[in-house]
């Protein structure tokens, strides 16, 4: 058997897995078992896709598509994190116990290797996404010799925190 062979043949108890693993996270349990359970299905299949086909685009538009939607109905980038998570757990257990020891480093590998690129898209997704709230910024001017002079009614020495 390989890792093609048990995440098609095994799609339904690696899911179920999953499935239960996700359901008590907020906005999961909020959106229901059925609605839960679709969408790691449509996760597990453009895994398996990119496993088969050794290419990652079309799992990597998907899940920015996931990720803007994720985001717009509120849900929190870990949420959807363990998602990912739940599903590579319920993979490595059913490969730990049906693959043969010479196929797993290799199918996990190939399984993992999926999973990082599509959670590194995920989180530089949501980060694109969530609002930016401007930087506290203090003009230390004061502090550099040589810079122009800027009229302040603190000393310097007010300006600098001891440390």
């Amino acid at each position: 058997m390989t890792i093609e062979d048990l995440l098609l043949g095994e799609e339904a108890a690696i899911l179920d897995e999953a499935t239960h693993a996700v359901a008590e996270l907020e906005h999961y349990r909020r959106d229901g078992a059925q609605a839960t359970r679709g969408r790691l299905e449509l996760l597990h299949r453009h895994l398996v896709d990119a496993v088969l086909t050794r290419d990652l685009n079309a799992l990597r538009a998907h899940v920015t598509r996931m990720a803007h939607e994720r985001f717009a109905g509120g849900f929190d980038v870990t949420e959807v994190q363990a998602a990912f998570s739940a599903l590579e757990d319920a993979i490595w257990r059913k490969a730990l116990s049906t693959l043969p020891p010479d196929e797993r480093a290799w199918g996990l590998s190939l399984v993992g290797t999926v999973l990082a690129q599509g959670g590194s898209t995920l989180a530089r997704t949501f980060e694109s996404l969530a609002p930016r709230a401007p930087e506290p910024c203090v003009d230390l001017t004061p502090l550099f010799l040589g810079a122009d002079a800027v009229r302040t009614s603190r000393s310097v020495e007010e300006l600098v925190y001891p440390v």
